[in-house]
């Protein structure tokens, strides 16, 4: 279950990106209809950014090798937002229960 949070980016780019969540699927095959997608507004203070950076974090079973290209297709829609693309990976295997079940 690939888990991606946004901010940075308003709720319309989310859902435009969502579009794509068939292409990620290929890319790293998993299920459609297990990706979840968050937009979580947020506003950055401090580091000269503020007016221009994204960050997606992705939780998911991890995939050592599926983490430069799925980094490189976020960097490829989100590009001509901002130039300052952020993309962290968190594998969280076993460690995800949704209503009680493990789902990692």
């Amino acid at each position: 279950m690939p888990i991606f949070s946004f901010k940075g980016v308003d709720e319309n780019q989310v859902k435009e990106y969502f579009k794509q969540v068939g292409e990620l699927a290929l890319m790293i095959n998993a299920d459609v209809k297990k990706f979840v997608f968050w937009h979580d507004p947020s506003v950055l203070v401090g580091n000269g950014y503020e007016k221009d950076a994204i960050q997606v974090n992705i939780e998911w079973v991890g995939r050592p090798l599926k983490q430069a290209d799925v980094a490189k297709h976020i960097q490829k829609f989100f590009g001509n937002i901002s130039k300052n693309v952020y993309v962290k990976f968190e594998e969280i295997n076993s460690f995800l229960y949704l209503n009680g079940e493990s789902n990692g």
